[in-house]
């Protein structure tokens, strides 16, 4: 279903009986915490937030945009009742049928224009930008952003999505992690002696939040890649003080520029509670983010996505689509995968778990080490794991008994060093490192697969078979 703006999506969730309003939270703590608390039962619903304590009726927050297996596969247009698994399959059928990239349609204007603020007008704290927790030290207007740049030697626009902190009524600090587009994009222009131009946007739809999420190849737009997701081209126009393509449908876009260190000093990144579950202080200053102009829309949606301890839980439509991709990347390697997934209850990036049918020896140390170099997962990956095909990826209990029955540590883990990691989420970093910017871990590879050379004599498992679960589950569907 293609969905033109956010509040299209929220609308149609509020029909499926998956929203929540909540009036009088207080944009200090207390909206994170809600939200966090939220997750913690399964399929929990988006929740609204307005009357924020300070701010006028209309000025709303929305967060758990993905929280359930049905928002998951309203946003990405899959069938509404499918499990994580089917998800999957459904995603990689429309991976398979190959990805035609779509580019934007640029439009005069749009919803976004309503309201445009410039010069001495600028100011951040117009909007009710949560502290999301009780350890964090600014607040977080970009929580679920799209931060818009532009290559300046192909010209192709990169969006990704980060934490973006307000300084002061007319600053922020985002940081970005070495080796990532936009950093790459960044520095391009702070090489030529140029500030960077740079726009970020607040609220949005569905697929522009997913595709701004993913690791898709150089060169290659986000506004492009959505327009493949969502089987429609993105409305952009373009920026009042940026020449870059702003979503026309958006809720709230600040326009601005990354400032040359030498021009003006960085400044540090407030702190917060990063998507591995804990407080990492980044030492690195980050260049300043001036915002020249604010457009937004009547009555503005700020989008807030805050990784929540359980980051599973705000992950959802991310793990879907990058474990559909995982698989469709390591098909193209190695034969017989069966099935893949990103155990979010790991910490979004740190663990992929991938279902084989043994055909040869050493088939899957193959497949963990093939899947571990695939570009959906590489970046912060620190566990690989390959089971067999009569383990459900996607069920962390399953998992859990293969590599408690299936997994000699002698002969069955891998330690591959020196792997791509991030100061930010990376709690295990040492202080060492950290201090000459070593930013890099371990990998460990895993295969908890029933041994190949005597698969034969592997003791039969007791579980019910797949056949006999299908008939059950149809004769008995009320119960399933």
């Amino acid at each position: 279903m293609v969905f033109n703006d956010l509040r299209e999506f929220i609308e149609r969730a509020r029909e499926l009986g998956e929203v929540e309003t909540i009036e009088g939270a207080d944009w200090d703590v207390e909206l994170g915490a809600i939200s966090e608390l939220k997750t913690a039962k399964p399929d929990s619903p988006l929740l609204v937030f307005d009357k924020i304590k300070g701010y006028p009726p209309g000025f709303r927050v929305v967060t758990n945009p993905f929280t359930s297996s049905k928002r998951t596969a309203l946003g990405l247009d899959l069938p509404l009742e499918a499990s994580k698994k089917d998800q999957i399959k459904a995603m990689r059928s429309k991976l398979k049928k190959g990805v035609t990239l779509v580019p934007p349609v640029e439009v005069k204007s749009g919803p976004i224009k309503e309201n445009i603020l410039v010069g001495d007008e600028v100011d951040l704290f117009k909007f009710p930008a949560p502290r999301w927790r009780e350890g964090d030290t600014g607040r977080y207007i970009g929580c679920g952003d799209l931060v818009i740049m532009r290559d300046p030697d192909e010209g192709w626009v990169n969006m990704a999505s980060q934490m973006v902190a307000i300084h002061d009524k007319t600053t922020c600090a985002v940081y970005m992690s070495p080796g990532r587009h936009n950093r790459i994009i960044r520095e391009k222009y702070f090489a030529r002696g140029m500030n960077c131009p740079v726009a970020v946007c607040c609220g949005q739809e569905p697929a522009l939040q997913v595709a701004a999420g993913l690791n898709v190849p150089w060169g290659v737009s986000e506004y492009d890649y959505a327009g493949w997701l969502n089987g429609a081209p993105v409305p952009v126009t373009r920026g009042v003080t940026t020449d870059l393509p702003l979503p026309a449908t958006a809720e709230l876009v600040l326009e601005g520029e990354f400032v040359r260190p030498e021009v003006e000093p960085p400044i540090p990144v407030a702190r917060f509670g990063d998507w591995a579950g804990y407080y990492v202080d980044v030492e690195e200053k980050v260049p300043v983010f001036k915002v020249k102009s604010i457009l937004y829309r009547n009555n503005p949606i700020i989008l807030g996505n805050p990784p929540a301890v359980s980051p599973s839980a705000w992950t959802l439509g991310r793990d879907i689509h990058m474990s559909a991709v995982l698989w469709d990347e390591l098909d193209r390697q190695v034969p017989g995968v069966q099935g893949c997934w990103l155990m979010g209850e790991a910490g979004l990036r740190h663990m992929a778990v991938v279902s084989i049918k043994q055909m040869y020896g050493g088939h899957a140390k193959h497949t963990a080490l093939a899947a571990a170099s695939c570009n959906a997962i590489a970046y912060m990956l620190r566990y690989v794991i390959v089971v067999d095909e009569d383990v459900d990826p996607t069920n962390i209990s399953e998992v859990l008994w293969a590599l408690g029955t299936r997994c000699d540590p002698e002969d069955s883990i891998d330690i591959v060093r020196g792997w791509w990691s991030s100061p930010g989420p990376d709690v295990l970093l040492s202080p060492e490192k950290r201090k000459r910017r070593q930013y890099e871990h371990s990998l460990a590879v895993i295969t908890a697969c029933k041994p190949f050379y005597w698969i034969k004599d592997f003791p039969p498992s007791s579980k019910v078979s797949p056949e006999l679960e299908k008939k059950i589950k149809e004769k008995w569907s009320k119960l399933f």
